[in-house]
């Protein structure tokens, strides 16, 4: 009962594995029960920690809020540098103090990721506000 419940939901969620991550594969193995009389192929999925980040575009994130585990606010993003297709850095401007005071710092496109309607750098602000352009 559960090899068939696990097949269906293998089957139903493979087509959203590949949207989610084209580069990952699902491997199909097959696999004996304890008893000598059951045997049911299994599908093998990816676990989530292995999956591959969605690859972000450059005209997905420009003008969205950066913000660092902690919750704060790093700033927005006014730049998004692109080498060969593929997202290099970002440049995020912080708001500074009636326009004054604001800094730029460039953050690397590995530590971003994309949550909503914002940005998630894979640090603290004070972490990422370390990468002052």
């Amino acid at each position: 009962m559960h090899q068939h419940r696990d097949l269906l939901l293998a089957v139903l969620l493979a087509p959203m594995m590949v949207l989610v991550s084209p580069l990952s594969t699902i491997s199909q193995t097959s696999q004996s029960t304890s008893s000598s009389t059951a045997s049911a192929p299994v599908v093998s999925l990816p676990s989530v920690s292995s999956l591959a980040q969605p690859v972000l575009a450059a005209k997905d994130i420009q003008g969205l809020d950066v913000f660092g585990t902690d919750g704060r606010q790093v700033g927005k993003i006014a730049k998004v540098n692109v080498n060969g297709g593929t997202i290099k850095d970002v440049e995020v401007q912080s708001a500074g103090f009636l326009g004054f005071f604001a800094k730029t710092y460039l953050l690397p496109a590995e530590k971003l990721s994309k949550k909503g309607g914002r940005v998630e750098v894979s640090m603290t602000s004070e972490q990422a506000r370390q990468f002052i352009k």
